[in-house]
């Protein structure tokens, strides 16, 4: 099995522990699920992933997490059910700018459209005016008209609990669950990664860290959308489900002048047209994003060399590394980091797929509440 380009940009995270931990806010509550519980290893394992975030992120809230295990087909690591809140965008809006701390937060919000609705490039919906469930693509504005069923979808935005907690849209240190987490019991695992991780092994740690980040609030409402690709479908207003990552996921036809396309216009569809993450409405391509039937929309799309640690997959072997990317997306969906120079946003990454085979596939579905 071939091994894994390292990854670019790899923030060193122990280096930022003897650095900040001192300024780290973020508390994380893990706790064992009482009826498919996770080893010990697991949970020790879990509680260094939970510290590589607190390493970097510095909001004010507690993050509560349940861990468990079972059994998942081969290829499966882990999955997160991660609970989410609506909210409507203005709100969601409002909440972004009064948390700009960074150049990242001003750049974004400043482009960010006025709303109260917001402009999407959709597809595969039951009232798609070239046909039902068709894959071509069409705007919808929220203000009506062909293919427009109404604008709830267009004013609304689901959040992750712990997102949300980071936005002081809800209460920074509620008891209650932020999401489950649950490994697969048969992985070959690697618990300990000071020297190194095993070439036939997974790290744990690593693959913690990067459920961790859906439950933070990484995640694509775009798979909603892919689940009901399929006829009958549902009209664009039903699928209320832009996350706040959404907001910045864009694609040169969702930004292109004309037809209600334009700067800040997300591109919110499912097919294997390349979309990527930027902070400055669509202009700068920052890292692409996940698209097509493979792996779900709530990763970094594979590239050489990998994004970041919300990349979908790992092979045995790999070092898995939080990265500027990954942070980047953080700061923008509205947590603060520790005072780290910025990296520049301007700088857009390659494209290019690794043409490799892949042991291991992280697969992550997203529940609600």
């Amino acid at each position: 099995m071939m091994g894994r380009v390292t990854r670019a940009m790899a923030l060193f995270v122990g280096l930022i522990l003897n650095e900040s931990s001192a300024s780290a806010q973020l508390v994380f509550n893990i706790t064992n699920d009482s009826t498919n519980p996770a080893t010990a290893q697991m949970i020790t394992g879990m509680q260094q992933a939970a510290a590589m975030w607190s390493a970097v992120l510095t909001d004010s809230i507690t993050i509560n997490i349940r861990i468990a295990s079972k059994s998942y087909p081969a290829g499966t690591i882990g999955h997160t059910d991660t609970f989410y809140d609506p909210y409507t965008y203005s709100s969601v809006r409002t909440a972004l700018i009064n948390d700009r701390t960074s150049a990242t937060d001003l750049s974004a919000t400043n482009a960010m459209q006025a709303g109260p609705a917001i402009s999407m490039l959709i597809n595969k919906t039951k009232n798609n005016p070239n046909g039902v469930v068709s894959a071509t693509p069409y705007f919808d504005t929220g203000l009506g008209g062909a293919g427009q069923a109404g604008p709830e979808n267009n004013n609304t935005v689901r959040i992750s609990s712990a997102n949300a907690k980071a936005l002081g849209l809800y209460p920074a240190n509620a008891a209650g669950n932020d999401g489950i987490i649950t490994f697969t019991s048969t992985a070959l695992f690697d618990f300990n990664r000071s020297d190194g991780i095993t070439s036939n092994k997974i790290d744990f740690v690593g693959a913690a860290a990067h459920e961790i980040g859906h439950l933070l609030g990484f995640t694509s409402g775009v798979d909603v959308l892919a689940t009901n690709s399929t006829a009958p479908g549902l009209n664009d207003n039903q699928l209320k489900y832009v996350t706040t990552l959404d907001l910045f996921r864009f694609s040169s036809r969702s930004i292109a002048i004309g037809s209600g396309g334009g700067t800040g216009v997300i591109d919110w569809t499912d097919d294997s047209f390349a979309k990527y993450f930027s902070v400055d409405g669509g202009a700068t391509a920052i890292a692409p994003f996940s698209t097509g039937s493979v792996n779900e929309a709530s990763h970094w799309g594979i590239t050489a060399p990998v994004t970041g640690i919300m990349d979908p997959t790992v092979v045995g072997g790999e070092l898995l590394s939080i990265t500027s990317s990954d942070l980047l997306a953080f700061d923008a969906i509205g947590y603060n980091l520790v005072a780290v120079p910025e990296p520049s946003f301007g700088i857009a990454l390659g494209l290019a797929a690794l043409g490799m085979a892949r042991q291991w596939r992280i697969r992550s579905r997203s529940g609600s509440v």
